[in-house]
């Protein structure tokens, strides 16, 4: 074992008593405590103008516009998957209709569902009195809620992790002297896996360089060094802001180390904002599969693709395969050779092979009589480097 791969879902941060996909899309869907603030941004807490009396005109929209696209997505999943929709489906479908009324992607097929649902979503659309806004635009509705989505992600996922032990599998692999290179692939938004190897003094490169001014900016070259333990988060992270430096010139991507995100200095000293004031996430289903193929997202896509070329194994867990991007890449990769291995550990492996995987359930039962799917059947609070490593060799 000469180079290692993990890739990991946000069920590997449950144990940490990270929030779980259900909890936050219970919060998306009743917008308890959530407010939007003048500078664009939702975060916790009362209206703004509560204390006046002044009603809110931002989230009780936005509520009754993703309970009404819910009614068509429920109808759709439930039917075929017995799958609950959740938020990343709320931020897709809002996604499509934001898309295709801005013509930025042509799909014939969203028409159609706007027209089914554009009698119930108009008097939502309509300024009541009272209010400063206004009349709305359907496309400022549905940009609207997906900037609500987006943030209520970002808040929830920015609280501290409660317990990291579980991971000592990680530190132990890390360890191993017949491993000289180990990537982590994280789909995972929030710091636990950062946050663990820091509690153990354990160095990493995750893309970001030393800091300037107290921002750490994204170079893909750092990968090219030879640190043992690499972290690539294909889906962005809660502490990643985008920097303008004007017409023409590339943006900067960094990390302020010392968490005040509105107020940074460029490598010049001059103080300044990050674009729209939300850390770069990637949140929905199958829009990721657009966003794979720009900025930073298609660097880090092209790391997971040429990672898994020089090695035969990767180890899943936390993942439902629901990622059809990520999907493809490991089918195609899995198929390629016949030495090629992927360890999943899950407690009840059998939930996640279901149609609504695509590709990964067409192949799963041939995967699993060639020896090339192996399934631990474990919590990960209950995994070891030694299971792990005996069903590698």
């Amino acid at each position: 074992m000469k180079k290692i791969a993990f890739l990991f879902g946000s069920g590997l941060s449950i144990p940490a008593e990270m929030p779980s996909t259900s909890d936050i899309t219970q919060n998306v869907l009743d917008g308890d405590n959530v407010m939007r603030h003048t500078d664009g941004n939702y975060y916790f807490g009362k209206p703004l103008y509560h204390h006046i009396g002044a009603a809110d005109e931002y989230v009780p929209r936005v509520l009754l516009f993703l309970k009404r696209i819910k009614i068509e997505i429920d109808l759709y999943y439930w039917d075929l998957f017995h799958k609950e929709t959740n938020y990343e489906d709320l931020y897709y479908v809002a996604s499509q209709i934001y898309n295709s009324e801005m013509f930025i992607f042509d799909n014939p097929v969203v028409q159609p569902f706007i027209d089914k649902i554009i009698k119930e979503v108009k008097p939502i659309l309509q300024g009541r009195p009272g209010e400063i806004r206004g009349n709305w635009e359907l496309h400022e509705l549905a940009h609207e809620a997906m900037n609500y989505i987006s943030d209520i992600v970002w808040h929830h996922l920015s609280k501290e992790p409660k317990r990291l032990s579980y991971l000592n599998f990680l530190k132990d692999a890390y360890e191993d002297s017949n491993i000289n290179r180990m990537f982590i692939f994280s789909l995972n938004h929030d710091l636990v896996i950062e946050e663990y190897f820091r509690t153990e003094n354990i160095s990493f490169i995750d893309g970001f360089g030393n800091p300037v001014k107290g921002v750490r900016y994204w170079n893909f070259n750092i990968f090219k060094n030879d640190e043992k333990l690499n972290i690539a988060k294909l889906h962005g992270s809660i502490n990643w802001f985008k920097f303008s430096r004007g017409k023409y010139t590339p943006n900067e991507i960094g990390i302020p180390i010392h968490g005040n995100f509105w107020r940074t200095q460029d490598p010049n000293g001059v103080y300044r904002h990050p674009d729209n004031g939300r850390p770069m996430i990637l949140v929905g289903t199958f829009n990721k599969i657009l966003q794979y193929t720009y900025d930073i997202y298609f660097l880090l896509y092209y790391l997971f693709y040429n990672t898994l070329i020089d090695t035969n194994t990767i180890i899943i867990s936390g993942y439902s395969f629901g990622d059809k991007g990520i999907n493809t890449r490991l089918i195609e990769w899995m198929n390629s050779s016949s030495a090629r291995k992927i360890i999943v550990i899950h407690p009840e492996v059998e939930k996640l092979k279901q149609p609504s995987s695509d590709g990964i359930y067409r192949n799963w039962d041939n995967w699993v009589n060639d020896n090339k799917l192996i399934i631990i059947e474990k919590r990960i609070e209950e995994i070891s480097w030694d299971i792990i490593s005996k069903n590698i060799n």
